[in-house]
């Protein structure tokens, strides 16, 4: 009995240190785009994405390591708080370490959209500092040339209908706003990866996105298990896609929310770089 309680003993603590690990040790996937649209001022110019945080907190940990990364500016693409436990303080503490770092641009996800604080959150990034992208096109200019950068907020604030509907709208809004970046390297923020045709169709070179949490649960050569709005086994779930000229990347996040554990999924920070192409 005794070999018997301390082998279910070893068995629970080491499960409960692999969930402690894989929900808190922090992973980076660096990626690089080449396109020739990138202007030569821009070769090299880095870009660190924070997604689907739902209120965790890292402490320091997660702003050491984003300025470690040297980047030229940050994108948080939605879900920065959970609709469950809402902790505008968390969200403060944590932008308050990344503006010294870099500018800090912003969009919502379909969490901000459930809340009732959110016009407290917004106040308070905007006072702070963040360029919150809510339908917005913004350039970033380097001796003379530039590239754009356009936000949108997510699919749940636009319209009342069913998410069909408010797709419709969606995807006249991003039409309108994709015509302001004219020919130059456009880059969007944007929560949800599974509608990428409508990013595509759009004319963008480079769509950030989130809200798939990676599956949650990752199976090794299968990939995530479940996500929202795909279901099981989906086909966005976390990686590069390419479609049409568009590169997306989907960030496998940094929180949890409904189900509160990742598995084989640690919470993920996301770096790309562009490259000119010769």
């Amino acid at each position: 009995m005794k070999k018997y309680l301390a082998c279910v003993c070893t068995v629970a603590i080491a499960g409960a240190g692999f969930l402690w690990w894989g929900n808190n040790s922090l992973t980076v996937s660096s990626y690089t785009l080449t396109n020739p649209k990138i202007p030569d001022s821009f070769d090299g110019y880095r870009i660190v994405q924070l997604s689907d945080l739902h209120n965790k907190d890292f402490g320091t940990k997660l702003t050491k390591k984003v300025k470690s990364l040297s980047p030229d500016i940050i994108v948080i693409t939605g879900d920065l708080i959970d609709s469950r436990r809402t902790d505008i303080s968390v969200a403060e503490k944590l932008i308050t370490g990344l503006l010294p770092v870099a500018p800090v641009y912003y969009v919502t996800g379909n969490h901000e959209s459930r809340i009732e604080e959110y016009s407290v959150l917004r106040e308070m990034l905007e006072k702070k500092g963040v360029e919150v992208l809510d339908g917005k096109t913004v350039k970033n200019e380097k001796n003379g040339e530039m590239i754009t950068l356009t936000g949108i907020d997510d699919v749940m604030f636009f319209g009342s209908g069913d998410l069909d509907e408010r797709k419709i709208v969606f995807t006249d809004k991003l039409k309108k706003l994709a015509a302001n970046k004219g020919e130059s390297f456009g880059i969007l923020l944007s929560h949800r990866p599974e509608i990428m045709n409508i990013y595509a169709d759009c004319g963008f070179d480079l769509a950030l996105t989130g809200h798939a949490h990676g599956g949650q649960i990752r199976l090794p050569f299968v990939g995530g298990v479940l996500t929202p709005n795909q279901g099981f086994f989906p086909e966005y779930d976390a990686g590069v896609f390419k479609k049409d000229g568009l590169t997306m990347i989907i960030s496998r996040g940094l929180g949890n929310s409904l189900f509160p554990f990742r598995i084989f999924n640690r919470p993920e920070i996301v770096v790309c770089e562009l490259e000119k192409q010769k």
